[in-house]
């Protein structure tokens, strides 16, 4: 019975699942992904299921644009009047807005058949489970670990630009979230209302956009940090795999299980995943895929890591066709946001500083966590990119040193060309670049507080 119950949650752990439900919805909300994807054929309910996403997607566009545009025409007006507070945090708007327009129009009419490809080739083609082998890992790890991240990020976004609605409410003063310019009196009966619903709305697409775009990022660098951790498993356990297909004995494969583990001593080498033990009784039951021989089994067993290993780093690299150009004009967008955000909130001078500080220090949060977060899956990519020939001689390779020395050399010096993300081809996403741009952006913010002090 205790048997049956370990082979149940061994196979829930290693079924396939579609593995971006989550940030999909987020997407959706954001109008950055249609709605319709849930909804298959070509029915009435089809239709006017896209005819609604149709009207949502243009609804969600108006808001934006018509609060860009008034930050627009309230920075014209009130340029030259020497109220530098107001003046940059009506820009810090304005970058958001502008940022969020840019982010659903790219996701979802620029370029909406790569977004489409990568997520449709993961699901299709990624690996539940590691080979058969003395230990396993599967995509349980990565997949809690990106539903926990991606979750948590969502959430404080939207706690981050809904506070801003809670200070109206809290002065009683029939005032705005957004303090921006109207050519009209916004305080009548009804008008402000719909004011206030328009800038409410506003600001919850502020935080799918911002959440949408670089939560997708993380989701991505995680679930595809766990395949890297599958491809590892199965190639240490690349010898063992063969030893199956043969048919070898619990003999044979009790000695090959020892002189691997003289090399698998090291603990943590698994980005998110946990491993676990085969025992060897179910490693000599017999397999669909088998083999007469050694140099057989072995094909077989390594072309399929092989294929594995064309497959993420072939995604990467869709990847970083997607992302590349928005992160490389995101790197100066945070850099601004986080001198201006940090300029206004030392000079919030007014009776009212205190709440409108902790707003302010809620983006600047939201800013300096969204660019840790781009630039630290980015490097967890690139650290496990490169470890594919360590975990390859992780297995006993010397026992069949003659029939795998080539093929292991041949992949070794192919694997060493590790996957780095970048900004535009420019910069690498990396920690180092989370530091520089936080140098980078604190010097400016020197130098905007020397020119604020000169008047």
């Amino acid at each position: 019975m205790e048997s049956n119950t370990k082979k149940d949650k061994k196979a829930n752990h290693c079924k396939r699942r579609d593995l971006f439900a989550f940030v999909r919805k987020t997407m959706c909300i954001a109008a950055m992904y249609p709605f319709g994807y849930y909804v298959k054929g070509s029915g009435c309910l089809a239709h006017l299921v896209r005819v609604l996403d149709l009207f949502y997607e243009l609804f969600n566009y108006f808001v934006s644009v018509h609060i860009a545009g008034l930050f627009i025409c309230t920075i014209y007006i009130n340029y030259g009047q020497g109220d530098l507070d107001f003046f940059v945090n009506c820009l810090i708007q304005t970058i958001i807005y502008v940022w969020a327009i840019a982010m659903k129009l790219y996701f979802r009419r620029f370029r909406p058949g790569l977004l489409n490809a990568i997520l449709t080739d993961i699901n299709d083609e990624y690996e539940p489970r590691s080979a058969v082998g003395f230990n396993y890992v599967t995509m349980a790890g990565s997949y809690r670990m990106a539903n926990l991240w991606i979750k948590n990020y969502v959430y404080w976004c939207y706690i981050g630009t809904i506070f801003w609605l809670v200070l109206p409410i809290a002065y009683r003063d029939k005032s705005l979230p957004l303090a921006c310019w109207y050519p009209f009196d916004y305080t009548q009966p009804f008008v402000y209302e719909i004011v206030f619903f328009l800038q409410a709305v506003g600001q919850i697409q502020v935080a799918a956009a911002f959440a949408s775009s670089s939560g997708l990022h993380m989701v991505l660098c995680v679930l595809l940090s766990g395949q890297y951790d599958v491809l590892f498993c199965s190639l240490k356990n690349v010898l063992a795999t063969s030893y199956v297909l043969m048919g070898a004995n619990v003999a044979e494969l009790r000695q090959l299980e020892a002189e691997q583990s003289v090399s698998d001593a090291e603990p943590g080498q698994y980005a998110y995943s946990l491993e676990e033990q085969t025992p060897l009784q179910e490693l000599t039951q017999p397999s669909a895929e088998m083999a007469r021989n050694f140099a057989t089994a072995f094909r077989i067993s390594f072309i399929h890591c092989i294929q594995h290993h064309r497959f993420i780093v072939a995604t990467l690299k869709e990847m970083e066709r997607f992302y590349s150009p928005i992160w490389f004009v995101k790197i100066g967008e945070v850099t601004f946001l986080m001198c201006l955000v940090a300029f206004v909130s030392t000079k919030s001078t007014s009776e009212n500083s205190f709440m409108r500080m902790v707003s302010l220090g809620q983006y600047l949060l939201l800013v300096l966590f969204e660019l840790f977060i781009i630039c630290y899956f980015a490097d967890i990519v690139f650290q496990n990119s490169q470890r594919c020939g360590e975990a390859l001689l992780r297995s006993p390779w010397q026992r069949h040193l003659k029939d795998v020395r080539s093929d292991y050399l041949f992949f070794i010096l192919n694997s060493r060309r590790q996957f780095q993300l970048t900004a535009g081809k420019i910069t690498n996403l990396n920690v180092e670049r989370f530091r520089g741009t936080i140098t980078t952006a604190f010097s400016f913010l020197t130098l905007l507080q020397k020119m604020d002090s000169r008047g």
